[in-house]
């Protein structure tokens, strides 16, 4: 009956997980104003904290900087350009103000009053003076909707306070208690805190007042409404609402943002904060006679080519050496390392001159030799 009337942990954890496309999952898992950013204007926010960092340099390192040379400095933006990305999105007075806010609210423990009476569930006859006690409670927003802020290191503190009981039958005594006080917080998803509470908990749902319980066959128990329900209303899922268009301003700007600002095959070094070559460090292997060219990001020739090639060789720019451009007769192939015809016959047929008629149509059965000039049965023809 257990088995069949309740559902898992695992399986109510999987049916509130709904799949969300990559993009999303990181934005709801932001937890900075600079992961947020760097998620939506990676290539303009890292061009912004680098312009941010230079113009905070003294002057002397200021003037060393422009003294570099032109191709890994950023790209200078337009006026059209500088207005928009500080006004509309960029502007550092009001991403200062939201990433403070934002450290205000995060999941940490808080300073909070305690009512003693309550903590305690001691008898209405009983109370204390004062009242409540200053003690540490986590509390905040997590960065993730589907996460709780929930304490996972509690010590407890002394404190003295007096106690009465009423009717007065003697007077008033200071008593000594120990409060829970949470020294350690974090934000813990719902199969986590099932297995420390026993309960799964939705987000911006109350915990409900009674325990699960083992529902009839067919039913299972809903969280949500804190009582059995229909098994088949239970694993349905209610439709998303329609994705509201992206706002104007956003799309008319969108290729502002999104535009590389160190150009083709180049990305920004946040470090020294230089245009550098995409994908490829500053050893990277190009091959014998080859480097790497730092303004175009190409493997080029070490060396220029020699003003004059031996002869019959040309420069090859792939390989940065004099290759040989020879073209031999068929009986006299190349030899490469020479860069010379060789014959690979008898002496008398590699010197043998060509047959004035080159291409002479046969009878069926025959071809044209080139060894006498004339057409001769097809079965003498060479094996090799």
């Amino acid at each position: 009956m257990s088995g069949m009337g309740s559902s898992s942990p695992e399986t109510l954890n999987k049916r509130d997980a709904s799949p969300k496309p990559d993009m999303e999952e990181k934005l709801r898992s932001a937890s900075s104003v600079d992961e947020l950013m760097s998620l939506i204007y990676p290539s303009y926010w890292a061009a912004l904290k680098c312009r941010s960092k230079l113009s905070a340099a003294t002057v002397p390192t200021a003037s060393k900087l422009s003294q570099r040379s032109q191709p890994h400095r950023l790209r200078t933006l337009s006026d059209a350009e500088e207005p928009t990305y500080a006004a509309a999105y960029l502007n550092l007075d009001v991403l200062k103000s939201i990433e403070s806010e934002w450290r205000k609210t995060q999941c940490m423990p808080r300073e909070v009053c305690v009512d003693v009476g309550r903590e305690f569930g001691v008898p209405t006859n009983v109370f204390y003076k004062p009242p409540c006690v200053s003690v540490y409670r986590c509390g905040g927003c997590c960065h993730s909707e589907d996460k709780q802020c929930k304490n996972i290191s509690t010590g407890y503190l002394s404190k003295t306070l007096f106690e009465i009981t009423v009717p007065i039958t003697q007077g008033t005594k200071p008593v000594t208690i120990s409060v829970a006080n949470h020294t350690q917080c974090s934000c813990l998803s719902k199969l986590d805190i099932y297995k420390q509470v026993h309960s799964i908990i939705r987000r911006a749902l109350p915990e409900c007042p009674i325990a699960n319980r083992t529902c009839p066959p067919g039913q299972t128990w809903s969280v949500r409404h804190c009582r059995c329900v229909s098994a088949a209303a239970g694993v349905q899922h209610n439709p998303l609402p329609p994705s509201r268009p992206p706002p104007r301003l956003f799309q008319q700007h969108h290729d502002i943002f999104s535009s590389d600002v160190c150009g083709p095959d180049k990305e920004l070094d946040l470090e020294s904060c230089q245009c550098t070559c995409r994908g490829r460090g500053q050893n990277h292997d190009c091959g014998p006679n080859r480097h790497l060219d730092r303004n175009t990001c190409q493997c080029v020739c070490s060396a220029l080519p020699a003003p004059s090639c031996p002869p019959n060789h040309v420069f090859n720019k792939d390989t940065c050496r004099c290759a040989c451009s020879r073209t031999c007769p068929r009986h006299q192939p190349l030899n490469k390392s020479k860069c010379s015809c060789e014959c690979n016959e008898s002496p008398n047929n590699c010197l043998r001159p060509p047959c004035e008629v080159r291409r002479r149509r046969c009878d069926p059965g025959f071809f044209f030799s080139e060894e006498v000039c004339r057409c001769v049965p097809s079965h003498w023809r060479r094996l090799d």
